[in-house]
């Protein structure tokens, strides 16, 4: 008998499309609609239970996709789940230490991934072509790859002649790991943020997490909580902090009764909540954590060591206790003749925060705010080089200040928002380099990147200010990041699966959510949207025709606004090239070219 050791399988991930934008006198953009990338995935539509070994009856390419979706669920199942489709002698032993981790891939989008050959003897080898995404692990998480396999097969047929084996199909010869179509992570699992201080205590970082949708719905506090008290993510455990010392729960976190009470029992070690501030914290913690529960619809009682500590309404806590700095709709600008202009869809009516002096010779721009105060950065073109301008004020920027160093080429800045007291810190790629700067030193400093070399070409911000995603040498990276000495440090970066090649441009468009463009296996220019884990990715533009240069997104979920990017020279929002009848009315002297935008950013 052969025993296969191995503590972790595969799951994967949805592959759907959105809406998108194009390109003028290009190839005709392909705007999809919703739908899945990948093979075609069966399955309980409402994501409980993956089917089991006998639901595919004698239909080999459903058996094998079933087979490919059988690890799904809690993870102290899997293993269990997966061996009921394989032969008594064939099937998986865990290891004692095993925790249910499970290898996440990405099957081939245009349904070829999956190929079947019918033997001789009445067996078929299943060839499954592969993108390793990463590791599902027990704490709801996704880790890095830690297979590197492009291809993996296994035999199907009949079972040998064996009394204790039903009828039907089996898995006779397995893989040498756990495999799971690219539809179950989306079908089989729901998305949970929960939220864990940055090392300053300033601002909460998300933490994206998967809880399988077969968990009733009574236990989702609890496996949040569980989560919390585990710690963050290996990635952001460099700029995370975990919950007081000596934290634990003392027993389940109980359903309530008719939309009533949720109580969170804490056993925390002495001395960890000293301060009024300190269990504030905590408090706020959590109940961010728990916004996605179902039980949470009133209110949240905090207790230690049995002691009720603090009770509040969740909601209208939530409300004066907010996540991010974002006040009101954000604004939308486009950059027409190297002068900046507001656009009157979508976005604040806000005035320009740039003074009418310095609004010339603009190539492209980012601006942050934080109350009232605006922080600026334009991208100014002297002939060959670029140079950065930066500055600060209330509602508008007073002075811009220049940089005495010329760049030949320099990318669209974006700000990092600083939480607290501390002012945010600008990002731009220049000349290949990651740089950094302030609103009042425009000069830019090389950011150093731990274990990481080759050129940069594109940078975004969270909302957090917390984390990046960049491009270096058409790779998309994801790394935390925290001011030290007044420097910004970049901890060791994580690169992330994409189904794109050569990636050009990237930018946040939800708290967990990215936006990169890069080209296609078609060697086509596309847009797509991927979770900050690169577990799920979405296509939202195809056949843009021409290299994407810039995105620009709104990072809030609860607020969707138009994409925005640049191609060929050509700024677009929504479907179409951003024009000067967009532009806000009342904003002065309008744009006299009938050329469309170069360049577009949000302010927000």
């Amino acid at each position: 008998m052969r025993r296969r050791w191995t503590a972790f399988g595969s799951v994967a991930l949805l592959l759907a499309v959105l809406a998108g934008c194009g390109i003028p006198d290009e190839t005709a953009v392909r705007i999809d609609g919703r739908g899945p990338v990948g093979d075609t995935a069966p399955g309980d539509p409402t994501g409980g239970q993956p089917p089991g070994r006998t639901d595919s009856g004698s239909d080999q390419r459903m058996f094998a996709l079933n087979f490919l979706t059988a690890a799904a669920g809690e993870a102290a199942e899997a293993y269990k789940r997966v061996n009921e489709y394989i032969v008594s002698t064939e099937r998986f032993v865990p290891k004692p230490d095993d925790e249910g981790d499970v290898n996440l891939v990405r099957v081939d989008a245009d349904g070829g991934g999956i190929v079947i050959t019918q033997r001789n003897d009445g067996t078929s080898l299943v060839k499954v072509e592969v993108q390793q995404v990463g590791v599902l692990r027990g704490n709801g998480s996704i880790g890095e790859p830690v297979e590197t396999e492009r291809e993996y097969t296994f035999t199907i047929g009949g079972a040998p002649t064996d009394p204790g084996m039903g009828s039907g199909l089996w898995v006779l010869d397995p893989p040498s790991v756990l495999l799971m179509t690219d539809r179950a992570l989306s079908t089989y699992y729901q998305e949970k943020t929960v939220y864990f201080w940055n090392s300053d205590r300033t601002a909460l970082v998300p933490d994206l997490r998967y809880l399988p949708r077969s968990v009733p719905v009574q236990r989702h506090a609890t496996a949040v909580l569980d989560w919390l008290i585990g710690g963050p993510s290996d990635w952001l455990s460099p700029v995370a902090v975990r919950l007081p010392e000596g934290t634990s729960p003392v027993g389940n976190v109980p359903a309530p009764k008719d939309g009533g009470r949720l109580e969170v029992n804490l056993s925390v070690k002495a001395g960890a909540l000293e301060t009024d501030i300190e269990l504030q914290k905590l408090f706020t913690q959590i109940v961010w954590s728990l916004k996605s529960n179902q039980l949470l619809d009133n209110e949240l009682e905090l207790k230690i060591q049995n002691q009720s500590r603090m009770i509040e309404v969740a909601e209208e806590y939530r409300q004066r206790h907010p996540l991010y700095q974002l006040t009101g709709a954000p604004a939308g600008y486009g950059v027409f003749e190297g002068r900046v202009y507001q656009l009157a869809n979508p976005g604040d009516p806000a005035p320009l925060p740039i003074p009418a002096e310095e609004n010339h010779d603009v190539v492209t721009a980012g601006a942050t705010r934080d109350g009232d105060i605006v922080s600026v950065a334009l991208v100014s073109r002297q002939g060959e080089y670029f140079r950065l301008r930066t500055g600060s004020g209330p509602r508008v920027v007073s002075a811009l200040l220049t940089s005495e160093d010329r760049y030949r080429s320099m990318g669209r800045p974006v700000w990092l928002k600083g939480p607290g007291e501390r002012r945010p810190a600008g990002l731009v790629v220049a000349d290949g380099r990651l740089m950094t700067f302030t609103a009042g030193n425009p000069d830019l400093t090389p950011v150093s990147f731990s274990g990481l070399s080759g050129s940069v070409t594109a940078v975004g911000a969270s909302v957090d200010g917390n984390r990046i995603a960049f491009v270096a040498d058409g790779r998309l990276y994801v790394a935390g990041v925290r001011v030290e000495d007044g420097g910004l440090k970049v901890e060791p970066a994580r690169q992330l699966p994409t189904s794109l090649h050569q990636l050009s441009a990237v930018d946040w468009s939800g708290e967990n959510m990215l936006v990169l463009a890069g080209l296609d296996d078609a060697g086509g220019s596309a847009i797509h949207r991927l979770n900050v884990d690169g577990a799920l990715e979405l296509r939202q533009v195809t056949n843009v025709g021409a290299p994407v240069e810039a995105l620009a997104a709104y990072p809030e979920d609860a607020q969707p606004f138009p994409l925005m990017y640049g191609a060929n020279q050509v700024a677009f929002m929504g479907e179409t090239a951003i024009n000067r009848n967009q532009v806000a009315p009342g904003g002065g002297t309008q744009p006299s070219s009938p050329n469309p935008a170069t360049a577009a950013f949000y302010l927000y």
